[in-house]
């Protein structure tokens, strides 16, 4: 089969959205043995990359927040809180997640940038790794980072952890356009970029590319691939983003690009993982994850990822707060199909319209994928 026949009609991807819709997240859905938790530990981050809609902000940066969220009715859009996640705040989130009923666990270090928080990120690893009510349970960590302060003495803390150090790096300086520096030029964030890429090489630590390409970039898949391949990079996962309007040609082009990646890596395995060839991922953007915020507040993770664009899913995505969620962890998230009724009812005009075209450009992912798997995967 030619890789073009992989790209589905507009029928196919309708009835595949509803299919995945029913089929739950495969990563956290009732049949999963895994539970997991993200953590926003700062809004704070040395980039606004043009492609984010969290709620970024340098108010409070260094201040541990109170862990008291304010008060809000059924009616209201909960405000952003200002300030950091604090040390109280974090062992209640894993003490929550404790709870489980799952046999495996998994955290994820998220922000703003979480490494600006590295003394709790370790903290909270050794808590989480010496709990009385892990069990013995295996617990996975992935700590999100934008890369800029990634050093060797930062990174040899992490060595011999069970941690997967997610890189959002888009490619090279001019693929990376899209990483807009808040306080440095883009040469000088460019740099440290690259010294983070050799730091992580030599460090032995787990790590993969992250790279997020905006319609913009929609022809560029290939060259993010191709660049990942030339640097010597462990693994990479590739992205199209959430929260912005994709022209037919836009998603067009991306999907080709995709399918191309797919055919060029089953020939040539070697010297790069794909991450894209695990299929069953979430319709981007509804996603499965549980976030809690800086103030211990308690969200599907679309809240906070698309907080600058659409605003009132933090009110319909939100859980509860750790004070006040009891016991259970395990069930406590909404299904997908529940999450995209409730964002159905948040959202109206263009914002619902995007955001549901945008659900259907993930179930296109997901069967260029699944087409490309039945041709074989890489050796």
């Amino acid at each position: 089969m030619s890789p073009v026949a992989w790209l589905p009609s507009p029928a196919e991807v309708e009835a595949h959205v509803a299919v995945m819709l029913a089929r739950d997240s495969l990563n956290l859905g009732e049949s999963s043995a895994q539970d997991r938790m993200m953590l926003m530990l700062t809004r704070s981050c040395e980039l606004r990359c043009s492609y984010c809609f969290v709620g970024l902000t340098e108010d409070g940066r260094g201040v541990d927040h109170s862990g008291r969220a304010d008060p809000v009715t059924q009616q209201e859009v909960p405000g952003q809180p200002v300030g950091d996640m604090s040390g109280s705040t974090l062992q209640a989130a894993v003490d929550w997640l404790m709870r489980s009923e799952r046999d495996r666990l998994g955290i994820q270090f998220f922000g703003g940038e979480p490494t600006r928080r590295s003394k709790y990120v370790r903290a909270a690893m050794r808590y989480a790794l010496d709990h009385p009510k892990r069990r013995g349970r295996p617990l996975e960590f992935l700590l999100t980072s934008n890369g800029l302060s990634l050093s060797p003495a930062r990174l040899a803390p992490y060595v011999g952890l069970p941690l997967t150090l997610q890189f959002s790096l888009d490619g090279d300086a001019r693929q990376s356009r899209f990483r807009r520096p808040l306080a440095a030029s883009p040469e000088a964030a460019w740099r440290a970029t690259e010294a983070a890429i050799d730091a992580l090489q030599a460090s032995g630590l787990s790590w993969f590319m992250n790279a997020t390409l905006p319609p913009a970039a929609a022809g560029e898949v290939e060259q993010r691939y191709h660049w990942a391949r030339s640097r010597g990079l462990p693994m990479l996962q590739l992205n199209y983003a959430t929260g912005m309007a994709w022209s037919p040609e836009q998603e067009r082009a991306y999907l080709t690009g995709l399918t191309a990646v797919l055919d060029h890596h089953r020939a040539h395995p070697d010297g790069l993982r794909l991450l894209n060839w695990a299929n069953g991922a979430d319709p981007a953007p509804l996603c499965g994850d549980m976030i809690v915020d800086v103030d211990g507040s308690v969200y599907q993770v679309g809240a906070l990822f698309h907080e600058r664009r659409s605003p009132s899913l933090k009110r319909s995505y939100r859980i509860g707060h750790l004070s006040d969620l009891g016991a259970r962890f395990t069930g406590r998230r909404w299904s997908l199909a529940a999450l995209a009724e409730r964002t159905r009812e948040a959202l109206t005009g263009p914002a619902r319209e995007v955001f549901f075209a945008n659900v259907a450009l993930g179930a296109a992912v997901d069967l260029v994928v699944e087409r490309a798997r039945e041709q074989g995967l890489p050796t």
